[in-house]
């Protein structure tokens, strides 16, 4: 197994470790804001801020997820309608969209780094518990939007390399 496969597939098991952790920690932390507000009439109002923040997290580390699935930045229904029983013509299909979705992620790319190292230079605080900086949700961003990019170049890489093992996939599937 080459260094890129092994490098892949660490990255592929922190992401399912990082939304595993934020999908419990959000259950449990709304369970404990029920709790305290309707049974214990005891409202803590930091810990609905860190809830929000934990979601937030969890939304864009599902965007780089989903994304390495191949199912998250094109409309896979339209293809499933239109598309079903001609393997060919749906890996062209995969490869256009990878191919502009690929060419628009890098296009952002740019800005979101301008963003990015303004958020880490100039750092803004949370209004409900004011020492907790908030900067690490564009911070978040940014790594979630080079994941998207890592993970569009490789399906990209698999369509235009491996078509045999994509019809295989595809009919497999059926």
């Amino acid at each position: 197994m080459s260094i890129i496969s092994k490098s892949l597939k660490v990255i592929e098991k922190i992401e399912n470790i990082l939304c595993f952790i934020s999908l419990l920690g959000i259950t449990f932390l709304t369970c404990i804001l029920v709790i305290n507000r309707y049974f214990i009439h005891y409202e803590v109002m930091w810990l609905g801020d860190f809830t929000h923040y934990v979601f937030v997290f969890m939304a864009l580390c599902a965007i780089a997820f989903t994304t390495r699935d191949d199912a998250h930045t094109s409309v896979d229904i339209l293809s499933q309608i239109f598309l079903v029983g001609k393997p060919k013509v749906m890996r062209g299909y995969k490869v256009i969209i990878n191919s502009f979705t690929l060419i628009t992620l890098v296009i952002f790319h740019s800005s979101v780094l301008k963003f990015t190292a303004r958020a880490m230079k100039y750092p803004s605080y949370g209004t409900m518990v004011p020492w907790f900086n908030t900067s690490w949700l564009i911070v978040t961003c940014y790594v979630m939007l080079l994941l998207c990019i890592l993970h569009t170049a490789v399906n990209l890489a698999k369509q235009l390399l491996y078509p045999a093992q994509q019809s295989i996939e595809s009919k497999e599937a059926e």
